[in-house]
């Protein structure tokens, strides 16, 4: 595949460069702003190869590569000189939503593009630290030594400093200086704030108000709305402020005014609402665990096809650093090895040498936590293995909802065992019931698919 090749295709039928207001990438996707849809020649660009699918949604039109997104990207950023195009708060001016619809795209592309970038980071963070309360367990290492907290801060270091990575992501999305956001964020977990929030008043006076300060090293929430109030506040100083001494003051402003905005409002409103969320999943599924686990694991795969699941990744994310863990992603990290499982089968039986190429890349990249390959790859274009798929899922969510199984670190499939350890406790029966679910969905989708799921076509072997 000539990548160079194929980002300029890829960028042409997207409209062209002038069509284009931002793009980005995840794991598996290129991600597009667009000035107009309309332009965009969506049949067009899944006949290129190299292109696994197109799909449009969340006021963002997102075309799948799968594992080399990465390399493709570097050719479409040299095109579209994307660099300087992440600095230009002209050129990253918020959609104006004209319908609830609308609105709701723009507030799930904003959480995607906050996430996205930090995803990778907490994934090897977790799986650092279960290895190494593992390694404790067994006796392999010591905790009071050298070597393990030089490790294990390393691994919790992109966790302790998530309001920062999160504030850079953010704003770039809402247009504003990410120099200004990470200062703003380094606030927030400055050891003066965080011994304030620690203390037993846990208060601040300002203005001869006192204000309640929260620890807000692991958040997640506080940085992104923070990041689009700074959006609006940068346009408005930018036209107010002359340009004589517009570089000096206008970053100042904005780093007083939004740390201000961020301590005294933005901060405890929405740490108070995120803490609710997490509570409030935690809450449903205690109330019915196996029914949460078995809709959740049999369903998710849909929302990935149409790019609605990092609304629920960040979700993830504010779990695992309000309460600890998360029963959520345990669910996400079970429907992973159902899936590997019934596109491993497809690979077993076909004849079709590409469909084999394709469905062992994809069950290799599916255990290991990336599900696009497989998605786009064969069960989209292949429904009677969707749908063995989903209910292989559907009993294995149900199982891991009646066992009670929590991911105590965000990385899933087989490459994220270390997530289900326990950073207290060590290995305990929740390490075993991850073993139990995720090879039962695994072999429960195989046979599903094998002898149900797919026939494959002769003749059409290559």
């Amino acid at each position: 595949m000539d990548k160079k090749q194929l980002a300029q295709d890829i960028v042409r039928l997207v409209g062209g460069k002038e069509n284009i207001d931002n793009a980005l990438h995840c794991i598996t996707r290129l991600r597009f702003y667009v000035h107009d849809e309309t332009l965009v020649q969506a049949n067009e660009i899944e006949k290129l190869e190299g292109v696994l699918s197109f799909i449009k949604g969340n006021g963002q039109q997102q075309v799948v590569i799968g594992n080399q997104v990465g390399e493709v990207f570097n050719e479409v950023a040299g095109i579209l000189n994307i660099e300087n195009k992440a600095q230009s708060t002209e050129e990253l001016k918020p959609e104006t939503p004209k319908s609830f619809v609308g609105y709701l795209n723009v507030l799930v592309g904003a959480l995607t593009a906050s996430i996205q970038p930090v995803v990778g980071l907490l994934a090897g963070g977790g799986i650092i630290i279960g290895l190494m309360t593992a390694l404790s367990t067994f006796g392999w290492i010591a905790t009071d030594s050298d070597l393990y907290m030089f490790i294990d801060t390393v691994a919790r270091a992109s966790f302790h400093y998530l309001p920062v990575l999160i504030g850079i992501a953010a704003a770039k999305r809402f247009g504003v200086s990410p120099y200004v956001m990470a200062a703003v964020a380094g606030l927030l977990v400055h050891p003066t704030i965080t011994t304030i929030a620690d203390s037993e008043a846990g208060l601040i006076n300002l203005f001869g108000i006192n204000f309640g300060v929260t620890n807000y090293t692991y958040s997640v929430f506080p940085m992104i709305v923070a990041a689009w109030v700074g959006g609006y506040l940068d346009r408005y100083l930018n036209k107010v402020v002359p340009n004589v001494i517009k570089s000096l003051v206008v970053p100042v402003l904005e780093v007083l005014i939004l740390s201000l905005l961020v301590i005294t409002i933005v901060g405890p409103v929405i740490t108070l609402i995120a803490s609710g969320i997490a509570y409030g999943i935690e809450v449903g599924f205690a109330f019915s665990p196996i029914i949460g686990g078995a809709l959740y694991a049999a369903f998710f795969p849909l929302l990935v096809m149409f790019g609605m699941h990092w609304p629920l990744i960040t979700l993830i994310v504010n779990d695992l650093t309000i309460t600890g863990y998360s029963m959520m992603n345990a669910f996400s990290s079970v429907l992973m090895l159902g899936i590997a499982g019934g596109v491993f089968a497809v690979a077993i039986k076909t004849s079709q040498l590409k469909l084999k190429q394709i469905s062992f890349a994809a069950t290799l990249s599916q255990v290991c936590g990336v599900g696009e390959p497989a998605i786009f790859g064969v069960l989209v274009k292949y429904k009677k293995v969707f749908y063995m798929v989903t209910i292989a899922n559907f009993i294995a969510g149900g199982l891991a909802g009646a066992l009670n199984l929590l991911s105590y670190g965000f990385a899933g499939g087989l490459v994220g065992f270390a997530s289900f350890i326990d950073p207290v406790n060590g290995i305990t029966a929740n390490f075993t019931n991850y073993w139990i679910t995720h090879l039962g969905a695994f072999v429960l989708a195989f046979i599903l698919t094998y002898l149900f799921g797919f026939k494959d076509e002769k003749g059409l072997a290559d």
